[in-house]
């Protein structure tokens, strides 16, 4: 990784960061023609889910605001799952609540901590090649805690 992509998460995190984050979420929103209500609350909600984030992280340890994550998206999966929504939708959202839950789940229950595994990863190719190979690695990284010693 470069030296420009290594942040120190915790110190990147602060809450004058995420109201930034939030209104740069809104004001998106709302130049793309939202309503102002639409674009705020948005805004207030992804306020609160960094928030809680960042929360869940410095109490319960690294990764647990991927399991927190992955907790709301599959609550709001399963709501998805009892109004008319395509079978496609709660399937992609069971899918990816799921990861992010056993990512936050393993990282903890093991240990690791994002240092430990901010690890450049190195594979033979171009862009075209490489990069899928890096982003299976880190797809797999949940399923691969379990197995090492």
């Amino acid at each position: 990784m470069s030296l420009a992509l290594q942040w120190d998460v915790p110190e990147s995190r602060t809450i004058a960061g995420n109201a930034v984050g939030a209104v740069a979420v809104g004001a998106a929103l709302y130049v793309l023609g939202e309503p102002l209500g639409y674009a705020a609350a948005v805004a207030v909600g992804f306020f609160g889910l960094n928030l809680g984030t960042d929360l869940a992280e410095a109490v319960v340890g690294d990764y647990a605001g991927n399991a927190v994550f992955g907790l709301l998206v599959l609550v709001g999966t399963g709501y998805a799952a009892t109004l008319t929504a395509p079978l496609w939708i709660p399937a992609l959202g069971a899918a990816l609540g799921g990861w992010f839950l056993l990512d936050g789940v393993q990282h903890l229950r093991h240990g690791v901590t994002r240092d430990e595994v901010g690890v450049p990863y190195r594979h033979e190719g171009s862009v075209l090649t490489g990069l899928p190979k890096a982003l299976l690695v880190r797809l797999a990284e949940p399923f691969l805690l379990s197995r090492s010693p």
